[in-house]
């Protein structure tokens, strides 16, 4: 049948010790068996240490590119498992990849090839089975992972907190990162230290590298209080704790706060600029986008990004709210460094601080008219739907022409577009307030991030600090709006 085979060979970390499936039993066996069928062995190709449940191994895809390429007549495994453990993949290769280059499959445990049309049924039948096998071993695993936290032990998995050792599948106290834990506490609670700063501390005075992911891990995780966590439940723990639960608790009620702040926010577009998503214009009401030009000739010729209200730019007929609004633009590195000089002088000037949190927030009345806007738009929102829902039954009944037809649905299309536009803003108007000490937190925060070069870090903080910048028809009149 086949003159030139290709021998696949794989194990898992799983397998490696197990009885015939170490990759020289599986390979003696597979060039024996090519012998006894005066088979010629193109090449073995063999992934050690890889899983079967997906097809991200290297010499797996090398056998690919040559079956691909018409190089062999025959692939070979020792079982069936061996190629993959999700039915999808090895459908997908033995039928998309292999079939279709005219490639013939052989799996010798199970004694079948897909150049029979028994072998072609047999392989979804076994394909079944493999997953299931797959499907039961992450199963026991699980349970596994969680009789360990039941019992108090740590799940491991390659990873250990920072703060502890991983010595015979228990937690130790590393006493020197377990000193940074107990002053990251403190800068956090005491000194309302940033995350920034609380890793350059840890790093100036005990020589460990851990970023703001890391600071965060270790103030919201309860293995630091002697608990253990699976499945969003905790367990008395076997190992030591760092904190007490009472600093511990502290922490929570601190992270609270500003979490529960970003959850307000819309979901993030990852803008590029520093203000984007914060601007809106004094005269129409309407959002600020960003716009570019080039000014200068050749070789000073320079790329200018600026701030521009929608109605004035009239990019999209639907955002425009008054076509004849003049609001000012503004470059983009000016009003930023305006606004970053604010931010600094809050941050530096308790004063300052002091009288934008004294700052009367909206009413209550405002409040009340803002959601009776939001339910207006809503209501003009379904009566247009059922409006373009009866012009388009009108036209399938032949009681209107197509010409009409468009002009109407035209109308009203571009009238909902723009209730929907607004709708959108009015929700994004709602956020919550920040307590004082939070915002004294944030502001030190981004003061720490300036001139760092991080646009993205210092955004995210500023959508935090501020509900919005009103920018006024007078050229540097702006308004900025704190959330705090």
């Amino acid at each position: 049948m086949a003159t030139k085979v290709a021998i696949y060979v794989r194990v898992s970390t799983q397998e490696q010790a197990q009885e015939g499936y170490s990759i020289d039993a599986q390979t003696e066996r597979l060039q024996a068996y090519c012998r006894a069928k005066d088979w010629t062995v193109f090449g073995v190709y063999t992934d050690a240490g890889y899983s079967g449940s997906n097809t991200k191994r290297p010499d797996l895809q090398r056998l690919l590119t040559d079956v691909r390429a018409g190089l062999v007549d025959c692939v070979l495994v020792y079982k069936l498992d061996r190629l993959s453990r999700s039915q999808k993949d090895t459908l997908m290769l033995i039928e998309d990849t292999f079939l279709a280059a005219g490639v013939a499959f052989v799996s010798m445990s199970e004694n079948f090839d897909t150049s029979t049309p028994l072998g072609r049924a047999m392989v979804g039948i076994l394909s079944v089975f493999a997953q299931l096998e797959r499907e039961q071993i992450r199963e026991r695993m699980a349970m596994g992972r969680a009789e360990r936290a039941r019992q108090g032990l740590y799940h491991g998995g390659g990873w250990k907190p920072f703060g502890y050792d991983y010595v015979d599948g228990r937690l130790v106290v590393n006493p020197i990162e377990a000193e940074a834990v107990k002053d990251t506490y403190r800068l956090f609670l005491d000194e309302h230290a940033t995350f920034y700063e609380i890793s350059k501390y840890i790093e100036t005075h005990y020589g460990r590298s851990i970023d703001h992911a890391g600071v965060r891990s270790i103030l919201d995780t309860p293995i630091y209080i002697g608990e253990i966590s699976w499945e969003g439940k905790t367990y008395p723990g076997q190992h030591d704790a760092i904190v007490d639960r009472e600093t511990f608790d502290r922490a929570q009620v601190l992270l609270a706060d500003r979490w529960r702040i970003a959850a307000s926010k819309p979901a993030p577009f990852h803008p590029k600029y520093l203000l984007s998503g914060l601007l809106v214009c004094g005269s129409c009401g309407n959002t600020y986008i960003t716009r570019s030009a080039y000014s200068g000739k050749k070789p000073n010729r320079k790329y200018r990004p600026y701030y521009s209200c929608y109605s004035r730019a009239k990019i999209r007929g639907s955002k425009v709210l008054d076509i004849n609004c003049r609001n000012p633009n503004y470059s983009c590195s000016t009003l930023d460094e305006m606004v970053i000089a604010e931010v600094l002088r809050l941050a530096e000037n308790s004063d300052a601080f002091a009288e934008a949190c004294n700052t009367p927030p909206v009413g209550a009345q405002d409040a009340l008219s803002a959601a009776q806007k939001r339910e207006a738009v809503q209501l003009r929102l379904d009566e247009l739907d059922g409006q373009i829902r009866r012009v388009l039954d009108l036209y399938q009944l032949g009681s209107i022409d197509i010409d009409e037809i468009k002009g109407r649905l035209s109308d009203l299309e571009k009238e909902r577009d723009a209730l929907l536009a607004t709708l959108k803003e009015k929700k994004r108007a709602t956020v919550v307030k920040l307590k004082p000490a939070t915002a004294h937190t944030l502001l030190h925060e981004f003061s720490a991030l300036v001139g760092s070069g991080d646009t993205e870090a210092m955004r995210d903080v500023l959508h935090e600090l501020i509900a919005r910048i009103v920018l006024h028809p007078t050229p540097g009149d702006v308004e900025i709006v704190w959330n705090f």
